[in-house]
């Protein structure tokens, strides 16, 4: 039952009214809040979750001994493409099912599905649960190894809801919940990423992509730290509220050191280093100056994505030097 201070968050927030534009709009009525639940009309959240898929494959194909076929790279790209679409829709209606007294408390999630009653609880999981095995149907042909990698994912996926409640540090597990992809990505292809050489460097680009996704949630939750602190939603944008800024100046530099140390232990090139260490750097501390600034706050996602875009194009030019001869005629 909702609660006074739930149904006066949702009476403050707009009416919900149902979608006359864009993918949901096409969508029979009844069809639309399972939609909504993935956030399928938000494919951000697809990003975030797939380059660091993408980030593992590139890296695999730098390290291997043995040239990796660009066909199986190209499978493993699609197929890991269709994981990330299912684990992030996975994820989207669990937090929502576990969140939903949570969200009806704010004014920016009172809407959702759940929240609003269009979807019971336990619609919602069974959605879950047609999904989690959907899931692991897609990844069936991959190497054993990738089976204990989803459960190990999908796992931390279920606990990171539950750490808002007892911790300020819930986007550590949620984090570690995106990283896991540079392990799955190494072993869908053979690589091992616990061997004696690839253990450092595999480690370094895990602690990376969990230190740029905390650095991302932090500031994408800053605009509910006002409902987070009525409604007793801990988070890292709560607890440091007034030292925003340096704890992701922090994080920068925690993201910058582990990417050189990893291009290190790898034996990656220079252009590495100007790529994935430097530009990801000057992305996210840009990102930093202008989210304050409100007339270019709300371009600061596209500076995360010029980042990701750098960090990415680091490996892919170590790649194409390792490939050169395939792409030449």
């Amino acid at each position: 039952m909702p609660s006074k201070k739930a149904n006066k968050a949702a009476a403050s927030a707009p009416k919900y009214s149902p979608p006359t534009s864009g993918i949901l709009s096409y969508f029979p009525s009844s069809w639309v809040p399972y939609a909504e639940l993935i956030r399928l009309e938000k494919p951000h959240g697809i990003y975030m979750i797939w380059y660091p898929y993408i980030m593992g494959l590139l890296y695999s194909a730098r390290i291997s001994e043995n040239t990796l076929s660009l066909e199986l790279l190209c499978k493993r790209a699609l197929d890991l493409t269709i994981w990330t679409f299912i684990l992030r829709s996975t994820g989207c209606a669990w937090n929502d099912n576990v969140d939903q007294d949570y969200d009806r408390k704010t004014a920016r999630c009172c809407n959702r599905p759940i929240a609003r009653g269009a979807i019971s609880t336990v619609q919602g999981h069974i959605y879950v649960a047609a999904l989690t095995g959907l899931g692991f149907t897609s990844i069936q042909h991959f190497p054993v190894e990738c089976t204990f990698d989803a459960c190990a994912i999908l796992l931390l996926a279920a606990i990171y809801p539950f750490g808002k409640r007892f911790t300020h540090f819930a986007q550590v597990p949620l984090g570690a919940t995106l990283s896991g992809a540079i392990v799955m990505a190494q072993h869908s292809v053979g690589i091992d990423p616990l061997s004696n050489e690839n253990l450092r460097p595999t480690a370094c680009l895990v602690v990376s992509i969990i230190l740029l996704v905390v650095f991302y949630d932090v500031v994408y939750a800053r605009q509910d730290t006002v409902d987070d602190l009525k409604s007793g939603v801990k988070g890292m944008a709560v607890l440091f509220r007034n030292w925003i800024k340096t704890l992701l100046l922090s994080l920068v530099s925690g993201i910058a050191a582990l990417l050189f140390l990893a291009g290190k232990f790898a034996d990656m090139r220079r252009a590495f280093f100007y790529s994935s260490v430097g530009g990801t750097a000057l992305g996210l501390l840009t990102m930093i100056m202008v989210i304050n600034t409100s007339q270019v706050a709300r371009y600061a996602g596209r500076f995360y994505i010029l980042a990701i875009g750098c960090l990415l194009g680091g490996f892919a030019v170590e790649c194409y030097d390792k490939y050169e001869a395939v792409f030449t005629w």
